[in-house]
């Protein structure tokens, strides 16, 4: 989310702070946002630095520009480079005006500034402002104009309110800051629902398949063929159910870092064979074939349960998000550094802007609530992090129409792992 003073403040009520500080102090003063573009009425353009604040056509103008010592361009650079700091940018010019622009900062971040008008600490001469507007290639008029709005302050005076105006850039920024949590707490709060309402529903399709498998024998005289027909569909969807339980107390284990891995030398192959028994059943329903290419030597250092799941989970996702008759591709490889496997498909495809977010917890919820559904309830959120606590990785190729290919690395040993924290 980008952080802009126009989203966080109202531009009335920062309308209605200048005219109030105008009509107390007698100071004109705008509010900009980062790049200077004034936010709030520009009362007197004249009355503004052209440097501090960006004018469009007809508006804030610096006398003496064009005949610095120092390039325009990069007298500009210099200046906007301040504009990004986070403190009082000091300016005085050639003309002997001394203008101050307090930054606005929301979690370190230069979001807009508050600028007092052009101030001189004595009367100006009008005649020299008029040389200085011709030395710039400008009418001498414009010269004088901008002299006759100046504001003439002593300089004890020009630090009060260079002081005030920084104080009210403070206020300014908690009162964005406040907006800023308060969006965000409700966005929260948002993808939380949608998070419930996803594991929710995920969690009804597989009651109602065992609650459906129990009403069937118990409404029918024993019969051996119903029986061996609902029964392994009643415990494949236990088995569902459990995967889902145990998938969303795990990740709430690894984020706190209270998961501990059991950590054994895996045979791979082994681990392999086993997911695919897992999922044969859904290959039979959606009438996938499975390609399987597992060749791997030695061991890994790893937990055999976690291990087994980032794989039944993978090809589960691949099965059940293909459309039916697909072509399902599982390849593992080892070599001395570790262990890298993949799990391929060819359905529809993930868009660019879901990539990311479908390994974060909250980000499937998003995704889900917006339309999209890429995965069964945070099996891939799931996948990042036991992947990531055996000090591996997961990433994802894909394209839209052709189907993705999700990668795993695992290590081959491993000196010491800890979980990974806070998603």
């Amino acid at each position: 989310m980008e952080l802009t003073l126009r989203e966080l403040v109202p531009l009335d009520r920062m309308e209605q702070l200048r005219t109030q500080f105008e009509a107390v102090t007698g100071v004109r003063m705008v509010f900009t946002d980062a790049d200077g573009h004034p936010l709030t009425h520009v009362e007197e353009p004249l009355a503004f630095c052209g440097s501090l604040v960006r004018g469009n056509g007809n508006g804030t103008v610096c006398l003496r520009r064009k005949v610095w010592n120092v390039e325009e361009p990069e007298i500009e650079a210099t200046i906007r480079q301040q504009h990004a700091e986070v403190e009082p940018i000091p300016h005085r010019c050639r003309g002997g005006f001394r203008d101050t622009a307090a930054p606005i900062v929301v979690k370190g971040t230069v979001i807009g500034h508050v600028v007092f008008g052009r101030t001189l600490t004595e009367a100006p001469d009008i005649e020299r402002f008029r040389q200085l507007a011709v030395e710039g290639g400008m009418a001498p008029d414009l010269g004088e104009a901008v002299a006759r709005e100046a504001l003439v302050m002593r300089p004890e005076r020009v630090v009060q309110v260079a002081e005030l105006i920084r104080s009210l850039a403070n206020l300014l920024a908690t009162a964005a800051y406040d907006t800023l949590r308060a969006q965000q707490v409700m966005s929260l709060e948002a993808v939380r629902d949608s998070l419930i309402h996803m594991i929710v529903h995920d969690l009804r399709t597989p009651l109602t398949a065992i609650i459906g498998s129990l009403e069937t024998v118990e409404q029918t005289d024993y019969d051996r063929q119903v029986t061996e027909a609902v029964v392994p569909l009643a415990l494949t969807s236990s088995q569902e159910l459990l995967e889902m339980v145990n998938t969303l107390l795990d990740i709430n284990k690894m984020e706190s870092g209270a998961m501990k891995l059991n950590l054994t030398d895996v045979d791979f192959a082994e681990i392999a064979a086993e997911a695919v028994d897992r999922v044969e059943a859904l290959l039979t329903e959606y009438e996938h074939e499975l390609e399987t290419d597992v060749q791997v030597e030695g061991t890994v250092r790893a937990d055999a349960l976690l291990l087994r799941r980032i794989v039944v989970n993978l090809l589960g996702n691949a099965i059940k998000f293909t459309r039916p008759g697909g072509q399902i591709r599982f390849r593992a490889r080892t070599d001395a550094t570790g262990l890298t496997f993949s799990v391929e498909d060819n359905g529809p495809g993930i868009p660019p802007e879901d990539r990311d977010r479908i390994f974060e917890k909250f980000g499937q919820a998003q995704t889900r609530a917006e339309g999209r559904k890429h995965s069964t309830g945070l099996g891939l959120a799931f996948c990042k992090m036991a992947a990531q606590a055996h000090g591996g990785r997961i990433r994802l190729d894909s394209e839209l129409g052709r189907g993705s290919t999700f990668h795993v690395f695992i290590p081959r040993t491993q000196d010491q792992v800890s979980p990974p924290q806070g998603q």
